[in-house]
Parts: C-alpha cells; structure tokens; sequence
C-alpha cells in the first residue's frame, strides 16, 4: 500500500519551510509520496518552493487558491497513494521514524488508522469507539489520521465551509456510512495551535451546527439532552450557549455559577422554572 503526504500551505513560509524539512528527514522518506498545495500568497512561499524544494518534493503547486479545503481536495486528486496523510505547513511529524513506525499498518484493510498527537503539551487521542456523541464534542485529528483516498474522492472536503470541512467528512464517513478504522498506539504529529481552526471557536461552532442540521434530522439531534444532562433541550440559542462553554477556560465554572443563579431564581419566579432542567455543573 502506497502513502502520499500533503501539506497545504497559505501565506506561512516559514512554517511551510519547517513542515517541509521535517517530512523530508523521515528515515522512511523513499517509502511514500511527497505532495505540496501552496496557495499562491504574496509571502514568497511559492518561489521557495521553486528555488529550494523542485525536485525535493515529489509534486508541488503554487496558484492562486485561498479556500483551505479547495486545496486540500486539489491535494488528493494529486496523489496517487492508496492513503492520504494531510500535514499542513506549520504542523510536523513527532520524530523521524514516525512514518516508518506506521507503514506495516496501512494493509488495506481498514478504511483509516488513526494515531494520536500533540496539541502544546496536550496529547490527544481517540477513543475506541467513536460515537456519534463524541464526535459532536471532539474530532478526529487530521494530522494522525491516515485515510483510504477512495473515502474522499467520494466524499470530497466540504468546499462551502471554512474551518469544520474535515469534522464534516470524519462524520459522514465514521458515523454516518460505518467506515472502518483502526486506533495506532503510536504518537504522530504536533499540530499548529495557531491555525484558523484554534482561534475562531464561535465560527467552528456555528459551521459545526449548520452541518449537523444538513445531515442529521433533528429526532437524532435531540439526544444532545445527553450532552448537556438537561430536561428541555430544544436546540435554541440558549441551549447553545452552555455547549459553547465547554470551548473557553473555566467554562465548567461559568456554567455552574450561572445555573446555580438560575435555580435560585427559579424558586421565586415560576416564569424561570425551566431552568430546573439543567444539571448543576457542565461534564
């Protein structure tokens, strides 16, 4: 079985530069594919590519692409292996072995084999079975996860979105069409904390929502009640608010102090008795 890397890159040179550096230094770099998607931004990326790395890369292009997952799912009709690793510039592998370590699993067997990585000092990891609930909290991670190329060209990125494209496919194809995987003890990547996809979490909670109501029907939708423990989950604004604190620090504690109030409140006024329906602190 055949591995193509790719690494996507806008306006980011230098993380490119070091993304680059660290792919080509892997001990198996003989054993799979090399594929550069660089969006044609004015910081120079594209001449380094054709100055330093031509012929270092096994394919590479520089043109004027701005959308992220346009390039990614240029980046997979590119390659030819029979599975995709995306490790976009910024991003790098956790040691030169890492890729060797892994080729022995990609059998074909299994429509994806998924590792773990390193968010900061954070290791994140999945758990054994991915359910349709913990992925609604969490995601697969995109630099430990080696895909079957036929599972995205069937299912290609979501071009219309601009940060939970890879969440949308993740949970089309493990939740929704049952697609195989397999979980590798073996540490991958360390992802670039300051990607589009750290700093804005109200606009991935706003397109993770707008993907949910396009492909899950809101029978299903209700079993959030799990989620957030209450009574009255009715998939308002207000009920949105206390899943959105799980994304900011202290979150726990805002969402108990503000339940509390509303209990307390709750005791005088029958007008906020609907506040009873929510649990006394956020899981």
């Amino acid at each position: 079985m055949k591995l193509s890397i790719i690494t996507i890159n806008w306006n980011n040179r230098e993380g490119l530069r070091m993304t680059m550096d660290n792919v080509l230094s892997q001990t198996a770099r003989d054993q799979f594919e090399y594929i550069v998607v660089d969006g044609g931004a004015d910081d120079g990326s594209g001449e380094m590519l054709a100055k330093e790395y031509d012929g270092k890369v096994d394919k590479w292009t520089s043109q004027p692409v701005k959308p992220i997952y346009k390039k990614m799912n240029m980046g997979v009709q590119m390659a030819t292996g029979d599975y995709l690793l995306f490790l976009n510039s910024g991003d790098h592998l956790i040691d030169p072995d890492a890729i060797k370590d892994v080729l022995p699993y990609l059998d074909g067997s299994k429509d994806l084999y998924i590792g773990t990585i390193f968010e900061g000092t954070r290791r994140s990891s999945v758990p054994k079975i991915i359910s349709y609930l913990w992925m609604y909290k969490a995601s697969i991670p995109h630099s430990a996860a080696f895909i079957h190329r036929d599972l995205l060209l069937k299912h290609p990125y979501d071009e219309t979105l601009t940060i939970v494209s890879d969440w949308k496919f993740f949970l089309q194809v493990l939740i929704l069409y049952n697609a195989s995987y397999q979980l590798i003890d073996r540490d991958i990547a360390f992802f670039d904390q300051t990607g589009i996809s750290s700093t804005r979490p109200l606009v991935v909670e706003e397109e993770r929502r707008k993907v949910l109501d396009e492909l899950i029907p809101q029978r299903i939708t209700q079993d959030y009640l799990e989620f957030t423990k209450g009574t009255g989950y009715q998939n308002t604004d207000y009920d949105r608010f206390y899943i959105k604190l799980r994304n900011y620090r202290y979150g726990k504690v805002l969402y108990t102090l503000n339940v509390l109030t509303m209990k307390f409140i709750a005791l005088f006024r029958k007008g906020a008795a609907f506040a009873k329906s929510f649990p006394a602190r956020l899981k």
